[in-house]
């Protein structure tokens, strides 16, 4: 078991706080095309068509959560972070602040260029974390390191969803900000100290399993089929939004 998984694994409040259930009926309620239709909400319609523009829309939300995420992790918050979110202590040396500072200016990027195409909007701005995320060093890390592997999934699902629809843009700029997402995970990797922090040879599901070579150690992302599944990969998290 990699040492990211041991943490995972012992981090209570890592299960989910919100039920997928109450967490997709705001969703619905808000409206727009980010309202995830799922499997146990009778009587909801559908919201995502599993398109490459659904994707797009779901993206939007995650780069708010992303930005939230690196910006209470410093401890300067966002304008996508809750009150009482971000961390009050010093949880990282310079070097490592650094290396969040950038990633929090990156899916801030990010955010804009999705937000410049004119798609849907994705209805919440506001995003809340499990309590104690940001307690200590440990229970930030594992966050940061389950979030990361949900975007680099959701954005593989992006580059496969824009490649089907002749959307050459879309799967572009997704397979652009995919690349940044993995360099994101590789230096909460390195903070954690896996050891080696890039560790596998692909992100998806090609030559899987992991060979177990120097290298090739680290489970491989899903990769989401529809944005649905990547909103609700998010919300096991239990991220609530307002």
């Amino acid at each position: 078991m990699s040492d990211m998984e041991q943490i995972l694994k012992k981090v209570d409040f890592f299960k989910p706080v919100a039920t997928r259930r109450s967490f997709m009926r705001k969703l619905v309620l808000a409206g727009g095309a980010a309202a995830a239709g799922v499997v146990g909400l009778s009587k909801v319609p559908i919201v995502f068509a599993n398109t490459a523009t659904d994707f797009v829309t779901a993206a939007i939300g995650a780069e708010r959560i992303g930005i939230a995420f690196y910006g209470n992790a410093i401890g300067a918050g966002s304008p996508y972070s809750a009150s009482g979110d971000p961390a009050t202590n010093t949880l990282l040396n310079s070097s490592h602040r650094g290396y969040f500072q950038a990633a929090f200016n990156q899916e801030s990027s990010h955010l804009a260029t999705l937000s410049s195409l004119g798609l849907p909007d994705f209805p919440f701005h506001t995003f809340k974390f499990p309590a104690g995320t940001f307690g200590n060093k440990g229970s930030m890390l594992a966050m940061g390191a389950a979030l990361e592997a949900i975007f680099i999934g959701a954005y593989l699902g992006a580059v496969n969803q824009g490649a089907a629809a002749g959307n050459a843009f879309v799967a572009e700029a997704a397979a652009q900000i995919c690349g940044i997402e993995c360099e994101h995970r590789v230096l909460i990797n390195d903070i954690m100290g896996v050891d080696p922090p890039n560790d596998r040879f692909y992100e998806g599901d090609v030559a899987a399993p992991p060979s177990g070579a120097l290298g090739d150690t680290g489970m491989r992302s899903t990769v989401y089929a529809t944005a649905g599944d990547a909103v609700n990969a998010l919300v096991a998290l239990g991220i609530t939004p307002s």
